[in-house]
């Protein structure tokens, strides 16, 4: 570059202050330094952005925009294309964050709000179930109620005793009576309470919250409780019909037995005159006494017929004793009325050794008079079965409370 100036025909030489060529030198470098400053200019107010200043009162105009360069408004700042995607990105990374969370947000909502309406839903089907098998059970105290007085009746200590008589005195004819009224709901009843069991059963599996399972088994309870004490009260009822039976019967012989023995002493002190008068009068009472001894043998029987776990074997061996020592006392009657005065003595002292045997079979028979008997022995044969009939009663009451109060609760 030097050696070309150096030989070149325009080139200016030193030393040429005030000449021509020295004023266009300066001209030149004053519009070199201007278009060096314009161009510093342009590159430090930022990349192709208008120029700060304007000539005259109008606006520079804006230079033509080369490639890749972004038009832009007056006051703005292009921005390049990488710059863009990235604010993008930042803006994108700063929104899916927030979208999802939301989502979230709304599949928890929404599935809690499924998850209540499924509680809620449950906890409806639950209550009407439930209501539905409490109803069946009220619907079966309709039978339940009348069959617990008579069984309650029934285990009434006062019921067979001697002094049970006149209008308080068991009647074996209003106790079959009672138990029909109440027998043919008995089969009706028990099935309406094992359906509901089974159904109960069925729900419990399904149910989690436990004051849900809780209620359910009570109405279990409540139901297996009357079927209990429907086997229960069943048992004590026709146990009671055997024994009022017995027991009207062992009374009805025991009074013949006590009618027997009056006639017996009446006859006896009207021979003690003899006479033919007397005689036949204690004839007539002998005859009675025996007909009262036979009433009270029969009755007995029956006694135990109608109780198979009765045995009233000491009072019939007295009885048919004093059968046969009656039987000599009418012989000896008769002998006299005959005036066999043998055969009289004969009869007296057979009489008399019967009368002996009878005494002693009668200190055999202990205390307790044969209804009694019967009375001790029903009560032990009912004993474990009113024991489990008054604990079934309790828990079917304690149940029927617990669902009043649930379901008063939970409605």
């Amino acid at each position: 570059m030097v050696a070309k100036r150096a030989h070149h025909p325009m080139h200016i030489k030193r030393r040429t202050r005030g000449s021509s060529n020295e004023i266009s030198f300066s001209v030149l470098d004053a519009a070199r330094e201007a278009r060096d400053a314009e161009e510093r200019d342009r590159r430090e107010g930022g990349s192709g952005g208008p120029s700060l200043f304007t000539l005259g009162k109008g606006k520079k105009p804006r230079p033509t925009p080369v490639k890749g360069q972004s038009i832009v408004l007056s006051g703005e700042a292009p921005a390049s294309p990488s710059a863009s995607s990235s604010a993008v990105d930042r803006k994108m990374r700063g929104i899916v964050p927030v979208f999802v969370v939301v989502c979230a947000l709304l599949v928890i909502t929404l599935v809690g709000g499924q998850a209540l309406m499924s509680m809620r839903e449950q906890q409806k089907s639950l209550l009407d179930t439930l209501n539905d098998q409490v109803d069946i059970i009220k619907s079966c105290d309709e039978s339940l109620l009348p069959f617990d007085e008579l069984v309650i009746e029934q285990c009434d200590a006062k019921r067979l005793s001697p002094s049970a008589t006149g209008d308080a005195a068991p009647s074996a004819e209003a106790l079959n009576e009672g138990y029909r009224a109440v027998v043919a709901e008995i089969a009706p009843m028990r099935a309406q309470l094992e359906d509901s069991i089974a159904s109960m059963e069925t729900l419990q599996s399904s149910l989690s919250d436990n004051d849900d399972k809780e209620a359910a088994s009570q109405v279990v309870t409540a139901a297996r409780s009357r079927l209990n004490m429907l086997d229960a009260g069943v048992s004590i009822i026709e146990e009671s019909m055997m024994a009022t039976e017995a027991f009207l019967k062992a009374r009805s012989g025991w009074n013949a037995v006590i009618n027997a023995d009056a006639a017996i002493r009446e006859a006896t002190a009207l021979a003690e005159e003899m006479s033919k008068e007397n005689i036949l009068a204690s004839q007539a009472k002998g005859n009675e006494a025996l007909a009262f001894l036979e009433e009270a043998q029969q009755d007995f029987s029956q006694a135990e017929a109608a109780y198979l776990s009765l045995d009233l074997a000491a009072f019939k061996a007295y009885v048919a004793k004093r059968i046969e020592s009656q039987q000599a006392a009418l012989a000896a009657d008769e002998a006299y009325l005959s005036r066999n005065k043998e055969e009289l003595e004969a009869q007296n002292s057979r009489y008399n050794a019967l009368e002996e045997e009878a005494a002693a079979l009668a200190q055999e028979l202990g205390e307790d008079d044969p209804e009694q008997i019967v009375a001790l022995r029903f009560y032990k044969e009912i004993e474990a079965d009113q024991g489990a009939y008054e604990a079934e009663r309790l828990k079917a009451g304690n149940a029927d409370a617990f669902l009043r109060e649930y379901l008063g609760t939970a409605s």
